[in-house]
């Protein structure tokens, strides 16, 4: 797996509709060069014989799917890796004869996440350990069929975690909150305490992070202020609630490995 940069690529678009034609007859295919946009801060993540070896074999973009989540797993830097987060707008391409075929199927992401969760671009993204075995744990829970509830509880986490690299502001950190809560499985009153000896974070980061979830979840209920009302609500960042989901899912994978 290579990260690259690059300010042109040949692309294969359909002649008829590159021409401006409205009504496209044929599927014939001509090679263009694409300049890109921002190349300083536009990132290829380029696998080569890797997702076409697998067993069993590649289920096409369930398994792209599942290689962003792996490595948003194994970086803590204030980043999402998602299906187009961002930054990385053009989504997902094949190699073909020497050009690129861009993979319409794959749907867009959201942009104000990524923007939220990073504040800004980082000039350099650190992936930690090795994704290879975290790649294949994420594949394998988001895939097999479940015979227990320990094993549900992951999937429905990762599914929660998959869903927050793209979802609006407030999802993301009610998702990535459930995560924690799913693999940690804390008791009612020792939620705060567990989440923060799990993944790191301060006990009263933790309190303030469920208590904002609450008001979410719950924006009715009872007599208190709505959450944008409330000064006394202090949120811990998006990327440090991101770390947060990490730390509780890899420990959880390997631990049920």
């Amino acid at each position: 797996m290579e990260f690259r940069q690059t300010e042109s690529f040949d692309l294969w678009v359909n002649k008829q509709a590159y021409h401006g034609q409205e009504v496209v007859t044929s599927d014939r295919e001509i090679r263009v060069e694409e300049s890109v946009d921002h190349p300083s801060r536009h990132w290829w993540i380029v696998i080569e014989n890797f997702l076409e070896t697998l067993e069993p074999p590649l289920r096409d973009h369930a398994d792209i799917f599942d290689l962003l989540i792996a490595l948003n797993l194994c970086t803590d830097d204030p980043v999402f890796f998602s299906q187009s987060p961002g930054q990385v707008v053009s989504g997902a391409y094949t190699s073909k004869r020497g050009a690129l075929e861009f993979q319409s199927h794959l749907s867009i992401g959201n942009f104000a996440t990524a923007l939220l969760g990073m504040n800004e671009i980082p000039e350099e993204v650190e992936i930690v350990g090795d994704v290879v075995p975290v790649y294949r744990d994420v594949r394998e829970y988001r895939s097999k069929r479940i015979e227990s509830d320990t094993e549900a509880d992951i999937r429905v986490a990762l599914h929660m975690y998959d869903d927050a690299l793209s979802s609006d502001l407030w999802t993301a950190a009610a998702n990535f909150y459930y995560v924690c809560e799913n693999t940690l499985s804390p008791g009612r009153y020792e939620k705060d305490q567990v989440i923060a000896e799990c993944t790191g974070m301060n006990v009263e980061d933790a309190e303030a992070w469920r208590e904002m979830v609450n008001r979410v979840k719950h924006p009715d209920k009872g007599d208190a202020e709505g959450i944008l009302d409330r000064d006394d609500l202090a949120i811990p960042r998006l990327w440090q609630m991101r770390s947060a989901a990490n730390s509780a899912l890899k420990q959880t994978l390997e631990k049920n490995r």
